[in-house]
């Protein structure tokens, strides 16, 4: 563990994070909404897995350097690779909430690399307990007022899901992969996915349906209404996304 540590502060220090992209193709307009980055540590290193490098940066109380590495180096690529759509960025509802956590830096990142705020989504993880919900409004409304979209990542699978959506209002949620999994031969996952499309019509949000794994997922997805989705079926996350590479040789 001591190793680990050690090997941790260097790689804050050097930023040996890479940054993989997986997008989410919008079926309806034969397109692609954007990508959604998701960082690793050094390859074939005890680090390299984004769960083992964050729980170990929770444990040094380091949540917040690690976090803002994560989005620099998903920025700089992302503006490198000049990759179409939207930018979908991974936040910790209490990263947001640290006194400590830079003001103002998201935004000077993609100033620096030619980018408008309305081409970021916020993706807020509802894995925490958010510590002071009126705060955490509050920040999320100031996101929202610079220009950032606001989602709602893995719904379903945390503490307070529809409670967020409720309050937050986000312009998207993101519905967790165990509703996703087999739904196709569950009435319990089809009757959920159901409630939750019939509220997001009702409230003017959009859905993403992700870790698509499964044809007969893609067509029940479709079936249903929802046209954003995401997973290893479409394409896995990797350095250098293809342009549109599903719609290129699949008719679903």
């Amino acid at each position: 563990m001591g190793s680990d540590v050690v090997f941790f502060t260097e790689i804050l220090e050097k930023e040996m994070i890479t940054t993989v992209f997986q997008p989410v193709f919008d079926f309806g307009n034969k397109t692609i909404l954007g990508y959604e980055a998701l960082s690793r540590g050094p390859k074939d290193t005890t680090l390299e897995s984004p769960e083992v490098l964050f729980k170990l940066a929770s444990s040094e109380e380091k949540i917040s350097e690690l976090e803002l590495l994560c989005r620099k180096k998903a920025i700089v690529n992302f503006a490198h690779l000049n990759l179409e759509g939207k930018l979908l960025l991974n936040v910790s509802p209490n990263v947001l909430l640290d006194p400590s956590h830079p003001k103002g830096e998201t935004l000077h990142l993609l100033a620096q690399n030619g980018l408008a705020a309305n081409r970021v989504i916020i993706e807020v993880t509802e894995q925490e307990k958010v510590a002071d919900d009126d705060l955490f409004k509050q920040t999320i409304q100031h996101y929202r007022d610079l220009g950032f979209a606001i989602a709602i990542d893995d719904l379903g699978a945390g503490y307070s899901g529809l409670k967020q959506w409720s309050e937050l209002l986000p312009d998207i949620v993101k519905i967790d992969r165990y509703f996703i999994d087999h739904c196709d031969q569950s009435f319990v996952k089809k009757t959920f996915l159901k409630m939750i499309i019939e509220l997001a019509k009702e409230t003017g949000t959009q859905v993403i349906a992700e870790g698509i794994e499964r044809d007969e997922e893609l067509v029940l997805l479709k079936y249903l209404g929802i046209n954003l989705m995401q997973g290893y079926l479409l394409q896995r996350p990797v350095k250098s996304p293809q342009k549109l590479p599903y719609f290129n040789y699949h008719t679903i």
